[in-house]
């Protein structure tokens, strides 16, 4: 059970620095037709690195 709980954060870690990829080449003309402010957009694009990822991926959610 433990191992299918890290590989699924793993998994879920890994999705999120794609997304934060993604969100970076997103043009601002889509970013403001979907209505993502400037200031969060920064944030998340800021956090698209292995660094990021790495931390996240030791940071195992305490439940």
């Amino acid at each position: 059970m433990i191992i299918i709980a890290l590989l699924q954060h793993i998994s879920v870690c890994f999705q999120r620095y794609h997304s934060r990829k993604k969100l970076a080449s997103l043009s601002h003309e889509l970013r403001k037709d979907m209505g993502i402010m400037q200031d969060s957009f920064e944030a998340e694009v800021a956090k698209g690195n292995l660094f990021t990822l790495i931390k996240e991926m030791s940071d195992y959610p305490k439940k």
